[in-house]
């Protein structure tokens, strides 16, 4: 190990460590349904079928690429941070595949989405400040990510029509 890595974490390791620690499992976009619930933005139904949908998706498209790809990661700069370890493979970020589909499909309005496309993005960087990535796993986490949030958008809003036709 390289005295580097012993050295004190900087403000931005901080940062990048808070950051990815609160993307861990979802708690930051948990949170976020909480807060459209109790704002009465969302009711509960629906902040959880599009909490649940946005987790579900993200989750099944991270293991069935990550099994698909498995890029092994390099795991000498990753240890010398305080964000959880990941053990799956390296590519895509799940992490930011997550976090970019949370971004689309949870927020209420267009700078609600915006906000949560930033934070998305801060998930994006601070993966690969921390060592767990590269940036073209988070690139990649990212597009799939966007990609999966706005077809999930498609079809609940899709099935949120039919059910106000009466379907």
């Amino acid at each position: 190990m390289t005295d580097e890595t012993h050295a004190a974490p900087s403000p931005l390791d901080r940062a990048a460590d808070a950051i990815s620690v609160a993307s861990d499992f979802g708690v930051v976009w948990i949170a976020v349904c909480v807060l459209q619930v109790l704002t009465r933005r969302r009711g509960l139904a629906d902040a959880v079928t599009r909490l649940a949908a946005a987790g579900f998706v993200s989750l099944a498209l991270t293991r069935i690429l990550k099994h698909h790809f498995g890029v092994e990661r390099d795991l000498d700069d990753a240890m010398a941070r305080r964000a959880r370890t990941p053990t799956s493979s390296r590519f895509p970020s799940g992490h930011t595949l997550a976090a970019f589909t949370a971004a689309i499909v949870l927020p209420t309005s267009g700078v609600g989405r915006a906000a949560a496309s930033a934070f998305a993005a801060k998930v994006a960087w601070a993966r690969v400040r921390v060592g767990h990535h590269e940036p073209g796993d988070v690139l990649a986490g990212a597009a799939v990510g966007a990609a999966a949030g706005a077809v999930v958008v498609v079809g609940l809003d899709a099935i949120q029509r039919a059910r106000a036709a009466g379907r």
